[in-house]
């Protein structure tokens, strides 16, 4: 992986982890209508783990390995810990799951790549 393919890859992470916090705002404004912030406010947890996405999202501009890995376990541990449970999603569901799973493990993959490749361009460019 290259520079400029390491810095679509995080791109591509912070597309995915926007359109995964719309289509949970998005799912509990369809469930709540107008008490959907009166229940984030009385779900604490919930209000929590959207700043930390958001937090995230601003993380990843700045191609922080901490913030796409973060990313990666917020929507990959659902995830298990569904699955252990029995819970089958539905198809739909799942095919939209794996797809910004993969969009998140490129992101870290590329996060890791891009600091690797700027260490090594620092260092070639390091006069003796």
């Amino acid at each position: 992986m290259n520079l400029a393919k390491a810095e679509q890859a995080i791109v591509n992470g912070i597309y995915a982890a926007v359109a995964w916090l719309i289509l949970d705002f998005g799912l509990l404004l369809q469930v709540h209508g107008e008490q959907t912030l009166s229940f984030l406010i009385s779900r604490s947890e919930m209000a929590a783990g959207a700043i930390i996405v958001i937090a995230c999202i601003a993380g990843l501009f700045y191609k922080s390995r901490l913030a796409s890995i973060l990313l990666f376990l917020l929507f990959i541990l659902p995830l298990v810990l569904r699955a252990v449970q029995g819970e089958i999603p539905s198809t739909m569901f799942l095919l939209f799951s794996l797809i910004l799973l993969y969009f998140f493990l490129t992101a870290v993959i590329g996060t890791f790549n891009y600091h690797h490749l700027k260490t090594l361009d620092r260092d070639a460019n390091k006069p003796d």
